[in-house]
C-alpha cells in the first residue's frame, strides 16, 4: 500500500502538474469567444485557478513525497522524489521563461469583453432644446 500511495503521488506530480500548467498556459494565450464580461471573467478565473493549482502542486508534491518516503523507509521512492525536486525547479524555470515572454502577467488576465457597443437609435434633446449631445 505504501508503494502504491508513493507511486500515485509521484506520477501525479510527473504527469498531473505539467498537464495543469500546460492547459493553464494554453488557456492564457487563447482568444475564447466570450460574448459578455461575466463569461470573460469566469474564463480568466478558471485559467488562474489552473495555473495556481499547478504551481502549488509542483512545489508541494515532491516535498511531501520525499517526506513520506523517508518516513516509510522507501529508499527507491526517496531517490525518485529527490530527483523530482530538480524537476520541480526546472518546471518553475520553464514557467518563469514563459511568463517573461508575455506582455502581461500569467494570472489575473481577463479576456477582452466581446460584447458590442450598444447602437444609439434615438436622441433625447438636452434641456433648452439645443439638440443632441455630440452633434
Amino acid at each position: 500500500m505504501k508503494r502504491l500511495g508513493l507511486g500515485g503521488l509521484f506520477f501525479a506530480w510527473l504527469y498531473g502538474v505539467p498537464f495543469l500548467l500546460l492547459v493553464g498556459l494554453v488557456r492564457r494565450v487563447a482568444r475564447p469567444y466570450t460574448p459578455s464580461a461575466d463569461e470573460a471573467q469566469a474564463f480568466g478565473a478558471t485559467t488562474d485557478a489552473l495555473l495556481t493549482t499547478g504551481l502549488v502542486l509542483n512545489g508541494a508534491l515532491p516535498v511531501l513525497g520525499l517526506l513520506l518516503a523517508g518516513l516509510a523507509g522507501e529508499a527507491l521512492w526517496r531517490r525518485h522524489f529527490a530527483g523530482a525536486l530538480g524537476g520541480m525547479v526546472l518546471l518553475y524555470v520553464a514557467v518563469a521563461l514563459v511568463a517573461s515572454m508575455t506582455t502581461s502577467g500569467l494570472t489575473g488576465h481577463v479576456p477582452a469583453d466581446q460584447e458590442p457597443d450598444p447602437v444609439v437609435t434615438q436622441c433625447i434633446p438636452i434641456s433648452g432644446g439645443r439638440g443632441c449631445p455630440g452633434g
